[in-house]
């Protein structure tokens, strides 16, 4: 009984505080004054660096599709490509959604792949199309907030030699209400080691990703967490931008909606540890933490 109204209570408390997160997004939307005021600021910037958005797409939701693509046509700041792949969809509305795009916007880059690589594959065609200077990751069901680009060039205007932006997400419904925001901390190499909580928006200077080989095959799932883990080996100047940048999409089966969606990749993640710890050279177990999702790493 104390048990299931402690479960009530708890539901309850997580109700009351996505309604008042989500009346405030609705009071803090963006202005066209605020926007006008960003696109007179990106004039000043002394730095402008092209920013490759990558996307790997297979048999999404038409509008899902839709909304991931009209999130980058939106932002304030410009200059990017959209650079997306398409893993081989069975379904005909992707290369019809894909096509469209391409011809309304030059910045939109796409290739049709003829046979399903997986993810880390399609993620590696998706950067071999991609010319920027900084690579930023995008779900092809998730959207970017119209300043994403925007507060990312602004930081790389005033800080130089950046390996690693992250910034603060959130989450989407499929009826567009944003919930469940998460405030992350500022850059923790020993909290990433327990679970990628730098998650979405990363933005990573291309360059770094080409030299540790892209995604590897075989982490799908968490091949994110595998690519940064050994991108920030070869760089130490990551940095946060405290601020919701990204929604991600409550899809039904999506790690969004629930932790355990996925559990294939919580074992990838801690075999990317392993590999982690290998190259570094240290001798150490990786287990599972308290928490579903996290892990542990223990020296031998």
């Amino acid at each position: 009984m104390i048990k299931r109204m402690m479960s009530l209570i708890k539901a309850l408390y997580y109700r009351w505080l996505d309604f008042w997160y989500w009346k405030r997004v609705k009071r803090n939307a963006l202005t066209a004054v605020e926007i006008s005021a960003m696109e007179r600021e990106i004039e000043s910037f002394g730095y402008k660096p092209l920013v490759s958005v990558v996307m790997t797409v297979y048999n999404i939701d038409r509008e899902w599709l839709e909304r991931a693509i009209e999130s980058v046509l939106a932002q304030v700041y410009g200059n990017w490509e959209l650079c997306v792949v398409d893993d081989a969809s069975p379904k005909p509305h992707v290369k019809e959604i894909l096509r469209k795009y391409a011809g309304l916007d030059k910045r939109v880059k796409v290739k049709f792949l003829e046979g399903n690589l997986g993810m880390s594959g399609a993620s590696n065609e998706a950067l071999g199309l991609s010319s920027g200077e900084y690579v930023a990751f995008l779900d092809h069901d998730d959207e970017l907030s119209r300043d994403s680009l925007y507060e990312v060039v602004k930081l790389l205007s005033r800080e130089s030699g950046v390996g690693v932006i992250f910034s603060d997400e959130d989450k989407l419904t499929l009826d567009g209400k944003r919930l469940r925001p998460v405030y992350k901390p500022g850059w923790d190499p020993e909290l990433f080691l327990t679970y990628n909580y730098l998650c979405h928006l990363v933005v990573c200077r291309r360059d770094l990703v080409l030299k540790v080989g892209g995604f590897r095959k075989g982490f799908e799932g968490a091949q994110d967490y595998d690519l940064l883990l050994q991108v920030i080996e070869v760089t130490d100047r990551v940095i946060h931008i405290p601020k919701v940048l990204y929604h991600w999409r409550m899809a039904p089966g999506s790690a969004a909606f629930v932790v355990d969606a996925k559990k294939e990749a919580f074992e990838k993640s801690k075999q990317a540890l392993r590999d982690a710890m290998e190259r570094r050279g240290i001798a150490a177990e990786v287990i599972d933490g308290k928490r579903i999702g996290t892990f542990k790493v223990v020296p031998k």
